[in-house]
């Protein structure tokens, strides 16, 4: 009896330390109505509002044949909206990109970035 109570204290225990990993993390939408459609919103702003874990994961809904979602390798190409080189470039028009491990993640419209669509989530 001892030994299912110790297993049963130990994924209780695993739950509350890694609730993503085990739950599955939380599906945020990217720019709420506005989508990742409207250069004017605040994506930052947006981002800023929300606390990120590992296994969250961020909807893109946009029309792509006007937007794309670039995720920059890192801060210097994301300063100067340079699409390459990248670790991914997305057209679809949605995405769910999930967020796999902690670090900084920096995502642009390769097409509007210069116009200020763009945002940097830390996890």
């Amino acid at each position: 009896m001892a030994q299912y109570s110790n297993a049963f204290v130990l994924v209780i225990a695993f739950m509350v330390v890694f609730p993503s990993m085990v739950l599955g993390g939380t599906a945020y939408h990217v720019g709420r109505a506005a989508d990742w459609n409207d250069h004017l919103f605040d994506y930052q702003a947006w981002a800023w509002s929300i606390t990120f874990h590992v296994g969250d994961s961020l909807v893109f809904s946009y029309h792509a044949d006007i937007h794309s979602i670039v995720v920059a390798a890192n801060r210097v190409l994301y300063d100067g909206c340079s699409p390459t080189p990248n670790l991914g470039v997305y057209q679809s028009g949605y995405e769910e990109l999930v967020l796999p491990v902690a670090g900084t993640y920096y995502f642009f419209c390769g097409n509007q970035c210069n116009q200020g669509m763009k945002f940097v989530v830390t996890v």
